[in-house]
């Protein structure tokens, strides 16, 4: 799903809450790794509120922003020689390294296990030597159980966005409808699953393609429980033979 109509209307639903998940989540976790980010590439980077949260931290770092959605990154007015149009499950950066690549506010759930590693893979090839993979990734307790079957609404100026969560325990996964209205009318639907993945599977992922998860922790602590919303998640690429 490349969200295309969600480019108009995302940041006035999710800009505020997004913020807030970067600064606690990824943008902590850089500055407990290093005050020296030089190079960081945002997968699925969307309007770009991570890079511009990350900029705000470490201004003089240089952000490319990766997403399926040209739309979403034009809108969100981040500069064309700082984009990447892709699918971030497989991905090159023609030989561009980074010392570290972040993902955001959930942007690796709507990846199924084999598209992740696909992700993970093409991650290893473009990080440096000792360079980090840090992203968040919402907890099988949200999906399976949170969002298991809910309802809500959120208005914003005159528009409605409808949310429908539903778990689909036969394919494990979270299936989403979301619905705009205006004026009593509806402006568009669109459908979005995400899936859940275990730590220890997580890490076995992360160590076939050649990361080493080196810290999970809870968003809203320094430790770790299967109990959390969202988990914080650092692996560090292994260094070359």
């Amino acid at each position: 799903m490349a969200y295309e109509h969600w480019a108009a209307t995302y940041e006035l639903f999710e800009g505020e809450t997004a913020r807030a998940t970067w600064q606690q989540g990824i943008v902590a976790e850089l500055r407990s790794l290093s005050n020296k980010v030089h190079r960081v590439l945002d997968l699925g980077a969307g309007t770009g509120i991570g890079g511009r949260c990350i900029r705000e931290a470490f201004p003089e770092a240089e952000i490319f922003n990766l997403d399926y959605s040209r739309q979403m990154l034009d809108k969100g007015g981040v500069p064309k020689g700082q984009q990447l149009v892709g699918d971030m499950s497989e991905f090159s950066t023609a030989g561009d390294k980074f010392n570290f690549v972040v993902s955001g506010f959930d942007a690796l759930n709507y990846l199924p296990k084999e598209k992740l590693y696909g992700c993970l893979c093409s991650v290893a090839k473009c990080l440096t030597d000792n360079g980090y993979l840090v992203f968040d990734y919402s907890t099988r307790k949200v999906l399976k159980y949170d969002w298991r079957k809910l309802d809500y609404i959120n208005q914003a100026q005159d528009y409605e966005l409808h949310r429908i969560h539903r778990y689909e325990p036969l394919f494990d996964r979270s299936k989403t409808v979301i619905k705009l209205h205006h004026a009593g009318e509806i402006l568009w639907t669109e459908t979005h699953y995400q899936y859940t993945i275990d730590p220890f599977t997580m890490e076995e992922l992360a160590r076939c393609a050649g990361l080493t998860v080196v810290r999970v922790r809870d968003i809203d602590a320094e430790s770790f429980s299967p109990t959390t919303t969202t988990h914080i998640y650092t692996c560090c690429k292994e260094i070359s033979s």
